[in-house]
């Protein structure tokens, strides 16, 4: 029986003692998220174009020269053709314009100031994806890593129980203990294999989804390092991403009126051409000419469209505020309460390594006593399997303790 049942494990033995790869921490997952993310790359192409809009609008309040030119004969005859009246007969010109708006500024500086709270908007809108892609892929992480302690702590049973078996086989051998006690040995043996090899597939699983996260082309099998989340000191919460761009939304909204009100501001513009325009081939010799003027426009009377345009953005900001105080209150909220659960979570990892302490000294008891025949194997089967339990325990806590710390770490 011990011969057949070590001939069964020996594939599931071998597979436990692949060597895992070289190490990698989290902060390379991070380097590779944010340097991979089309998002965050698409926000600087965005400021770009941005700035190549502001250039823009610098042209568009310089002079503005355009040149036109027409070639146009209405013939007559007897019963045939339009009345020369109003046709002239043909038209012959070649125009070149010349137009600038006098006195811009205001309306230059309010475009220009529009395009800035545009990229002061995309860059706070790029800072929190980038918050959020560091706090998703931490999470997958943190994932990964307790899958890869689950692995280490199934084999470190695992050798538990594999160290016990030839001494365990001699005091069969012996008449100490049964052929029962061995056979529960083998297949507790056994039942922990198979527990190491679905660890190990769940922790290749997790690892590749990680590498997806992040954008990482690679099939080798790493060892992740724990990872290093320090508690970071918490900003006012006036200095959060958040709130930033609630102050640049009031800024837009103030804008906004701005903008309104220099819609409804006189404008002049002076213009200037110069060419030839006559009405038939033989004149355009003589009709070479030129022109300047002045045009000016004054809105006097939209039906009352100003105020209405006042109201809307009165409602806007009264939406921004009630946004930006129910944002306040759950930023305060979550503050107290992922403080709470650190502190408990820190004093329950206290007792857990405490009691695991405790076990690990009984079993190396139980180990020598178990050598001399003194205990009962099942006793010993059982105080494993509670070790193992505590140990399983002990790493969901360590899991939600770091999940704790991301999660303070990327509040917003």
């Amino acid at each position: 029986m011990p011969k057949c049942c070590l001939c069964l494990l020996l594939p599931f033995l071998l597979c436990s003692q692949i060597a895992l790869g070289q190490t990698q921490n989290l902060d390379y997952y991070l380097e590779q998220g944010l340097q991979n993310s089309p998002l965050l790359q698409d926000y600087a192409y965005q400021q770009q174009s941005n700035l190549i809009d502001s250039l823009k609008v610098y042209a568009t309040y310089g002079p503005q020269v355009s040149g036109s030119a027409s070639a146009m004969e209405a013939p007559t005859t007897r019963h045939f053709g339009y009345d020369e009246a109003v046709s002239n007969g043909g038209d012959y010109s070649g125009v070149v314009s010349v137009s600038k708006e006098l006195f811009p500024r205001k309306l230059r500086n309010a475009r220009l100031l529009n395009i800035e709270l545009l990229n002061l908007s995309l860059a706070a809108q790029r800072r929190l994806d980038a918050q959020d892609l560091r706090r998703v892929i931490t999470a997958q992480y943190i994932t990964t890593y307790a899958d890869l302690r689950q692995m280490q702590f199934s084999q470190q049973v695992l050798d538990i129980l594999r160290q016990e078996q030839p001494a365990l086989r001699k005091l069969v051998e012996n008449g100490v203990y049964l052929q029962t006690d061995y056979l529960n040995l083998s297949i507790n043996l056994n039942a922990q294999t198979i527990a190491h090899r679905q660890a190990r597939i769940q922790y290749q699983f997790d690892l590749n989804g990680l590498r997806i996260l992040c954008g990482i082309e690679d099939t080798a099998t790493v060892e992740l390092a724990p990872p290093d989340i320090p508690v970071q000191a918490l900003v006012a919460a006036s200095l959060t991403p958040t709130l930033r761009k609630f102050a640049l939304d009031s800024l837009q909204l103030s804008l906004n009126r701005t903008q309104i009100d220099l819609n409804y501001r006189y404008s002049l513009a002076a213009f200037a051409d110069a060419g030839v325009m006559a009405t038939t081939p033989q004149g355009v010799p003589r009709h070479l000419g030129s022109s300047v003027g002045l045009r000016f426009s004054v809105p006097l009377y939209d039906g009352g469209q100003r105020q209405l345009e006042y109201q809307k953005i009165a409602i806007a900001e009264l939406s921004r505020q009630r946004y930006r105080d129910f944002y306040l209150r759950q930023y305060r909220m979550q503050r107290r309460q992922l403080q709470a659960q650190l502190t408990a979570t820190d004093q329950l990892l206290e007792d857990m390594h405490a009691q695991l302490d405790s076990q690990k000294k009984l079993l190396e008891m139980y180990r020598i006593e178990l050598s001399a025949g003194l205990v009962r194997f099942t006793d010993y089967i059982v105080l494993i399997t509670g070790y193992a339990e505590m140990q399983n325990t002990l790493v969901q806590a360590e899991i939600s303790r770091f999940q704790i710390l991301n999660e303070f770490n990327y509040l917003k």
